[in-house]
């Protein structure tokens, strides 16, 4: 099977698009091609996937010129299935469809009609929402099969006809990362961490949690907050000057992005792992976030949010940490203190989530997911 993967907003080493989707299309024998932005010079290959790169697009016009770029790009590339994980490449292997007669997925990241709806104002939305869904399900017509990465989209597809399946954003099962570098385990020698791993923001909880390390630090002045990830949803300077005028250059780091392969032993040396998605956005209340995947993997206890139903739903399941009210800083706060008080309840929380990880929801299984609505594609045409 030859399947090109569609992008204008997901860069090359994504790590759902890439180190999941892309990966397990080569393990079944498929050629992959993915077509996607980067800024800079990447290899044209790499663990058997071929790259083929467009310009980053940094605002509407430019996503739209990315659309177009796709489809040029794509007409080159013999292909029997298009995976688009957004609208704009949705659209794009549409138009590609009708010129080489490849069948087209989508891969559905995230409630495609809120998030489109943000870019305009807000007595606009609710109609650019009901439009949006017009849309979808206009297009769904001419899609041969629609991936959603977590259960509570299936409302929008309601009797739409075209084939689903559910592909979550679980992790690959692999032990408990057990070699943290030496110069990691030295720089937290000593210190209380805890972390939030993936982009972060205002209405990730930033501001929340810087309240909630200056109620933390007096009873645990050790306590090392580490941020992995890019602060992208507000302004990083002001949040930057806001750490150090309340005095916790310190204790709250922000220590940006770091390679996919180091995440697990920063996860390692956590006691605590946070989501704190704000709510206020449907996408939030819906969230999947791979990062609860990541610390019940390492067996680390989670804090996040009792408003996000799908991520309440899996915590209940596995009973493997603290559901909260995240807009509050003191109540994540206690949650964090009930935690570092208590380890070895902490470790049995963890151990749960890692037990669910084990049994259910890890990539293996979502893997087998994937490459069946791949050939089911391919053996219907």
């Amino acid at each position: 099977m030859k399947v090109t993967l569609l992008s204008v907003l997901h860069t090359p080493y994504d790590k759902r698009v890439y180190h999941k989707v892309a990966m397990s299309l080569v393990k079944a024998g498929c050629a992959v091609t993915s077509i996607c932005p980067s800024a800079e010079p990447l290899p044209e290959t790499r663990d058997g996937v071929r790259f083929m790169f467009i310009p980053e697009a940094a605002s509407k016009k430019q996503r739209l010129l990315s659309l177009a770029r796709l489809v040029r790009l794509g007409r080159r590339v013999p292909t029997d299935v298009y995976i688009a994980p957004e609208p704009e490449s949705w659209v794009a292997a549409l138009i590609l469809k009708a010129f080489t007669g490849g069948r087209v997925i989508l891969d559905m990241h995230e409630h495609i009609p809120t998030e489109f709806s943000k870019f305009f104002p807000g007595p606009l939305r609710g109609c650019v929402e009901w439009g949006t869904v017009r849309f979808m399900r206009l297009f769904a017509r001419n899609t041969d099969h629609i991936i959603l990465t977590r259960n509570s989209f299936e409302p929008l597809w309601q009797g739409v006809k075209t084939p689903r399946s559910v592909v979550i954003n679980t992790n690959h099962l692999q032990p408990q990362c057990a070699e943290v570098p030496q110069a990691l385990r030295d720089r937290l020698a000593g210190k209380r961490v805890i972390l939030h791993q993936g982009l972060f923001g205002d209405v990730r909880g930033s501001w929340q949690l810087l309240e909630a390390v200056k109620l933390l630090v007096p009873a645990y002045p050790d306590l090392y907050c580490i941020v992995l990830g890019d602060y992208v949803y507000g302004d990083v300077g002001a949040y930057r000057d806001a750490i150090a005028k309340a005095g916790l250059a310190e204790h709250l780091v922000l220590e940006g992005t770091v390679p996919f392969e180091a995440v697990p032993a920063y996860i390692a040396v956590s006691e605590v792992g946070l989501i704190l998605f704000q709510p206020g956005l449907l996408n939030h209340t819906l969230a999947m976030p791979h990062k609860l995947f990541d610390y019940m993997r390492e067996g680390v206890p989670v804090v996040a949010p009792d408003f996000a139903v799908e991520v309440a739903a899996i915590m209940n399941e596995a009973d493997c940490g603290a559901l909260v009210d995240v807009t509050n800083p003191r109540a994540i706060a206690d949650a964090i203190a009930a935690l570092l008080n208590d380890p070895a309840r902490a470790r049995e929380l963890g151990a749960r989530g890692r037990r669910l990880i084990e049994s259910k929801y890890h990539w293996e299984a979502d893997e087998i997911r994937l490459i069946a609505a791949v050939r089911s594609v391919v053996e219907a045409r």
